[in-house]
This record gives structure tokens, C-alpha cells and sequence, in this order.
């Protein structure tokens, strides 16, 4: 594990890295976790704000170079997350402030498989920070 490469990342990296690793543990324990709580709608809010933050500080990663990723005006497929995250969100809020909880339920599961699993696996391709951090 190569953890001096932190010291060299952007600030906008670090910020997205650190947000999203929150967001994963908090996330995924929110997911086992009692719903319908006072903590449960706390570390909900938490959640959703560590999201937006991952979300919008991705827009501004764009330098792929020296990875296998393919881009399109400094953006990858990886960016559609981003979109993916802006839509599950709010959806989510109002279904719940709706008082529809599987509606809920099911954006929130949606928005962690993909925004949290599924891109989060894509940071461990080659040459992308991840990698570098846990196998470069």
C-alpha cells in the first residue's frame, strides 16, 4: 500500500477520494443499519451531502491520461456516475418526504450499487489513483 501518493494528489482528488470513502462505510452501514430512526435520517442526511460532494468534485477530474479509459472533452464513462448521483438523490428525498419508503429504498440501494460499488471498482483500473494507492 502506497499511502505517501496522498500527499501528491490535487486538492480536488484528495476531496473526492476521502468523501467517497466516507460515503462507502457510511453507506453500507446505513444499508444494515435500523431504518426509520432518529440516526437513520441523520447519517442519511450526512450521506446524501458526502454524495453530492463526490458527485460535483468529480466534475472536475478529468485528466485520464495513461489510463485505459476512454474520454470524450476530458469526461469518461466513469462521469455518468456523477449524473447517475443528481438524479438519485433528489428522487430519493422526495420519495421519502412522500412517504413512499420503497421508492426510497430502492433509489438509495440503486444509487450505492452504482455510485459507491460499481464506480467505485473502476477507480482500481490501471493508472487511476486507487490502483496507484493499493497495487502501484
Amino acid at each position: 500500500m502506497n499511502l505517501e501518493i496522498l500527499a501528491e494528489l490535487p486538492t480536488v482528488i484528495l476531496l473526492h477520494l476521502l468523501t467517497a470513502v466516507a460515503a462507502f462505510f457510511l453507506g453500507g452501514y446505513q444499508l444494515l443499519a435500523p431504518k426509520g430512526t432518529i440516526p437513520h435520517k441523520t447519517l442519511g442526511w450526512i450521506w446524501f451531502s458526502l454524495m453530492i460532494v463526490v458527485a460535483v468534485s468529480a466534475i472536475f477530474i478529468r485528466n485520464f491520461e495513461g489510463t485505459v479509459i476512454p474520454t470524450l472533452f476530458g469526461f469518461s464513462p466513469i462521469h455518468l456516475f456523477v449524473l447517475l448521483t443528481l438524479w438519485s438523490v433528489p428522487r430519493s428525498i422526495i420519495a421519502i418526504k412522500r412517504g413512499d419508503v420503497k421508492k426510497h429504498a430502492g433509489e438509495v440501494r440503486g444509487l450505492y450499487l452504482g455510485g459507491m460499488v460499481i464506480a467505485g471498482a473502476f477507480t482500481f483500473m490501471p493508472g487511476r489513483t486507487m490502483y496507484e494507492i493499493f497495487f502501484g
